[in-house]
């Protein structure tokens, strides 16, 4: 497999991942953020497979996130002298 089997290069804005305007409903838009709204600036788009793979992925870097906030430790809190 390669990387390609995962995602594929933007076709909206040929994966620079900038799109300075675009057609809405036959009216040229301005895009005030210049990010493409294909790829929301990525610059490629997930194949399926990609996207089935992220969606494994997802719950297990959930818990793993889970875990390490539970493993830290709150910051000490700061008594106020009375």
């Amino acid at each position: 497999m390669v990387i390609n089997d995962f995602k594929r290069t933007c076709a909206r804005c040929g994966g620079s991942g900038h799109q300075p305007g675009f057609v809405q409903m036959g009216v040229s838009q301005i895009n005030y953020d210049g990010r493409c709204p294909g790829c929301s600036g990525r610059g490629f788009e997930l194949t399926e497979l990609g996207r089935d793979l992220v969606e494994m992925l997802r719950p297990i870097v959930m818990e793993m996130i889970q875990e390490e906030r539970a493993d830290a430790e709150p910051p000490p809190r700061k008594e106020k002298l009375v």
